[in-house]
């Protein structure tokens, strides 16, 4: 007596019938689950919207001890401002660059309150404020936050990308008769990125030192210098917004920034000191060249955290694509 719907277990045609849920051979299926990332969106976003304030809070004292020609205060208060930066810009990398983001939406969110407000620059509730405001620091940290954010999220994908780009090259180089193509050179973005930083800032600064602090100042209208104050935030913000692709004109740039800086900041401890009568005509409304040092470390400090996210969005790549390869049995695979 014959069936005429055999069971799936019997051997048709002297070939087994696979098993539908047997997994295939070397694949493993307990992958741990990602890791959620809600507690670094939280803690870098609380540490971007105490960097800002807290940046300018030190750059204002920095300032008065300029103007009090105190240089053990001058440098700690420097120092820790390059410190706090440097601090934050790293949990950034390691985290989230939403805390950029954050830090530079708060001295956005300043900056309007500001210029809102009656009084302008004289309605601020600390004196250091009240000499800072004149400089443009707020929007110094605005747009360099806000582009430092955007340059860290490119150059975290930029990693992420060369990581697959070297399993690629390997894959290939493993391959019998092939030969993998050689990577793609970034000495151009090296090349471009320090023209770019220089000019963008450069220009920023000249806008800023222009026209801002009549901008701030009370009972001038607001359509006086608003638009080349906001010309100087795109500036400022694009050119920061280039450690996506390369960090070398940042690094320099603030650099140069923090050693014009200088002859502003020591001037009342060394009045002969070259390059102040210079300063004192490019930058009328800060005799102290704090938005240069201001500048200068937050650049330093943004171009550092693109270039360790770059590395951490590489390491991570690479570690989360070689947890993905199929693992090959210490006995091989078996046979069909």
């Amino acid at each position: 007596m014959t069936q005429d719907n055999p069971s799936p277990a019997t051997p048709s045609l002297g070939r087994a019938v696979p098993t539908p849920s047997a997994p295939a051979p070397g694949l493993d299926e307990t992958r741990p689950e990602p890791r959620s990332r809600r507690g670094d969106y939280l803690l870098t976003a609380a540490i971007g919207a105490v960097l800002a304030p807290s940046t300018l809070a030190l750059t204002g004292m920095t300032a008065q001890a300029a103007a009090a020609g105190n240089l053990p205060r001058i440098a700690g208060f420097a120092l820790l401002t390059l410190a706090v930066s440097a601090l934050a810009q790293w949990v950034f990398a390691a985290r989230s660059s939403l805390g950029g983001l954050v830090g530079g939406l708060v001295a956005l969110a300043a900056q309007t309150v500001i210029l809102l407000s009656p009084g302008r620059a004289d309605a601020a509730p600390f004196t250091w404020a009240r000499s800072l405001i004149p400089t443009g620091a707020v929007l110094i940290v605005a747009a360099l936050l806000l582009g430092g954010s955007w340059g860290m999220r490119r150059a975290r994908s930029a990693g992420r990308a060369d990581a697959r780009l070297s399993i690629r090259l390997g894959e290939q180089d493993k391959t019998p008769g092939v030969t993998p193509a050689a990577p793609p050179s970034r000495r151009r973005d090296h090349v471009l990125s320090l023209p770019i930083t220089i000019v963008a800032a450069g220009s920023a600064l000249a806008l800023i030192a222009a026209g801002y602090a009549r901008l701030v100042s009370p009972g001038t209208p607001l359509s006086g210098g608003l638009l080349g104050s906001a010309a100087a935030l795109i500036l400022l913000l694009l050119g920061t917004a280039f450690t996506g692709r390369s960090t070398l004109g940042a690094r320099t740039t603030g650099t140069m920034l923090v050693l014009l800086s200088l002859p502003g900041l020591l001037t009342h401890i060394w009045p002969h000191l070259p390059g102040h009568a210079l300063l004192l005509r490019l930058l009328p409304d800060d005799p102290t060249g704090v938005s240069l040092l201001l500048a200068g470390t937050v650049l330093v400090t943004v171009g550092w955290g693109a270039h360790l996210a770059r590395r951490e969005g590489r390491i991570r790549e690479l570690t989360e694509l070689r947890s993905r390869e199929t693992p090959t049995p210490p006995h091989g695979l078996p046979r069909a």
